[in-house]
C-alpha cells in the first residue's frame, strides 16, 4: 500500500494540477476562440488523438507487464519500444495529413489545427519512459516536469487570452511545453544510465513486442473510436458549434476519468506480482477495486448531475447554452468507465486481451449507431447518450465475456453498500499508515538536520 499510495500520489497530483488548473485554463481559451472554433480545434483533436492510438501498439499495457516480469530486458524493451512508437507516429501524422486535406480541403483552419496537433501524436512516443518509470514506481521521474511545465504554460496561455490569442497560437504553444517536456524527461533517462538507447534497440524485442501487443492495438483504436467517435460524427451531422458545446461539457465530466486511470497505473505492477503469489489476495484486491470504483463513481454522477448548469455557464458562459444538460447526461458516463478500467486491467493481467477487444468493438457499435440515430435531432445531447450506452456496452461484455468465471459473483459483491463503507475504512487506515510514514521519512532525513 506504501508504494501504491506513493506512486498514484505523485499521479493524483499531476492530474489534480490538469483537472483545477488545465479546466479553468481551457475554460478561458474556449471563451476567448468561441463555441465554432473550439469546435474545429476538438475535431482535430479527435481526429489525431484516433489515429494516432496505431502508434501505441497496445504497449503501454505490454511493457509495463514486460518490465516487472522480466527486468533483465528493460533496457532492451525501451529501446525497441520507442523505435516502434517512433515510426508508427510518423505514419500516423501522413494518415491524418491525408484524411483533413481529403475531407477539410475547402477550410484552412481545419487543415491547419489538424496538422500542428499531429505533431503531439509524435512527441507522445516518448511517453515509453512513463511505462519505465511506472513499472519501477517512480513514476515521478516523469510527472515532475510534466506536472511543473504543464503549470507553467497554462499562465502563459492565460495571458495569451488576455492578449487576444489565436487558436493557432494556442496549439503552437501545446506543442512547445510538450517538446520541452519530453526532451528534459530523455535526458534524465539518459544522464540515468540509458545512454546505450540506440545500441539497445533490438529487432528479436521488437517482434515480440508486437506479437504479443497486436490485440491490444486494436483494443485501443477502438476505445479511442467509442470515445472520440462522438466528437467526429457531431462534426459531420451537426455543425462545429454544437460540437464545441458538447466538447466543452465532455472535457468536465472526463476529467473524473483520472481518477480510475491513476489507480489502474498504481495497481497494475503489483497486482501482476500478488497474482503469482496469492491468488485469493489477489481476488479480493480485484473485488474491492471494483466495489470503490461502482460507489465512488455514482457519488460523482449523482454529485455533477445536479450542478451541472451552473458549473458550465460559470466556466464558459452563455455562449455554450447547452453544455449544462449535456454534462448532466454525459457524466453518468463515469460509472461504467470506473467500471471497465478495473475490468479491462483484470482481463489484461488474466491474459484476455481479445475480450478487451471483442467488448471495445461492442461499444464502437452501440456508440456510432446511436450518435447516427440520434445527432441529426438531438444534437450534442444525442452524442451524450451515446456515450453513456456505448460504455454500459463495453462494461457488460467485458462480464458476459469473462472466461475466468470470477466476474458475476464479484460483481454481485460490489453492490452491497456495507462492504464499500469496510473497503473506505480499509483505505483510510492503510493511507493512515502511508501519511505516518512519509512524515516519520520526511521528519528524520530533512527537519531533524
Amino acid at each position: 500500500m506504501h508504494k501504491i499510495f506513493t506512486n498514484s500520489g505523485w499521479l493524483l497530483a499531476d492530474k489534480l494540477a490538469r483537472l483545477f488548473i488545465g479546466l479553468i485554463t481551457t475554460a478561458m481559451i474556449a471563451r476567448q476562440v468561441g463555441p465554432e472554433a473550439f469546435g474545429i480545434w476538438n475535431y482535430a483533436l479527435a481526429l489525431t488523438t484516433i489515429v494516432g492510438s496505431l502508434a501505441v501498439f497496445g504497449l503501454d499495457k505490454v511493457v509495463v507487464k514486460e518490465i516487472v516480469s522480466s527486468p533483465e530486458r528493460e533496457n532492451n524493451i525501451v529501446a525497441s519500444t520507442l523505435a516502434i512508437r517512433l515510426a508508427g507516429a510518423m505514419v500516423c501524422y501522413l494518415i491524418c495529413a491525408a484524411i483533413v486535406y481529403a475531407t477539410k480541403s475547402y477550410s484552412p483552419v481545419y487543415i491547419y489545427c489538424t496538422l500542428i496537433t499531429g505533431l503531439i501524436v509524435i512527441l507522445q512516443s516518448f511517453d515509453v519512459f512513463d511505462y519505465y518509470y511506472q513499472a519501477r514506481n517512480e513514476v515521478q521521474q516523469v510527472i515532475i516536469p510534466k506536472m511543473v511545465l504543464f503549470v507553467v504554460f497554462c499562465f502563459i496561455k492565460i495571458a495569451f487570452v488576455y492578449l487576444n490569442g489565436t487558436l493557432i497560437q494556442f496549439l503552437w504553444l501545446t506543442v512547445i511545453e510538450l517538446l520541452l517536456t519530453y526532451s528534459i524527461i530523455l535526458i534524465n533517462y539518459l544522464r540515468k544510465g540509458g545512454k546505450q538507447l540506440l545500441t539497445a534497440i533490438n529487432v528479436a524485442e521488437i517482434k515480440y513486442l508486437l506479437l504479443h501487443s497486436w490485440p491490444l492495438t486494436f483494443t485501443g483504436l477502438l476505445i479511442l473510436l467509442y470515445l472520440k467517435a462522438d466528437q467526429l460524427l457531431l462534426d459531420t451531422f451537426g455543425t462545429s458549434a454544437q460540437l464545441g458545446e458538447y466538447a466543452a461539457a465532455a472535457r468536465i465530466s472526463e476529467l473524473w476519468y483520472a481518477l480510475p486511470t491513476v489507480l489502474a497505473t498504481a495497481l497494475l505492477p503489483g497486482l501482476i506480482s500478488k497474482k503469482q503469489t496469492d491468488m485469493d489476495a489477489y481476488v479480493q484486491a480485484i473485488e474491492r477495486w471494483l466495489r470503490l470504483s461502482f460507489w465512488t463513481s455514482t457519488l460523482i454522477a449523482l454529485m455533477m448531475a445536479f450542478i451541472a448548469t451552473p458549473v458550465t455557464q460559470l466556466l464558459y458562459g452563455v455562449q455554450y447554452p447547452k453544455s449544462g444538460v449535456i454534462l448532466a447526461i454525459h457524466i453518468w458516463a463515469n460509472i461504467p468507465v470506473f467500471l471497465c478500467t478495473a475490468l479491462m486491467q483484470y482481463q489484461l493481467i488474466e491474459g484476455a486481451y481479445k475480450i478487451n477487444l471483442y467488448a471495445s468493438f461492442a461499444g464502437l457499435i452501440v456508440n456510432i449507431v446511436i450518435n447516427i440515430l440520434l445527432i441529426p435531432s438531438m444534437g450534442g445531447v444525442g452524442a451524450a447518450i451515446a456515450t453513456v450506452a456505448s460504455y454500459m456496452a463495453v462494461c457488460s461484455t467485458l462480464v458476459a465475456l469473462d472466461k475466468t468465471g470470477r466476474l458475476f459473483s464479484i460483481i454481485q459483491k460490489m453492490l452491497y453498500p456495507a462492504e464499500a463503507i469496510a473497503d473506505a475504512r480499509y483505505m483510510f487506515d492503510a493511507f493512515k499508515i502511508f501519511a505516518d510514514n512519509f512524515l516519520t521519512v520526511i521528519r528524520e532525513k530533512y527537519l531533524t538536520k
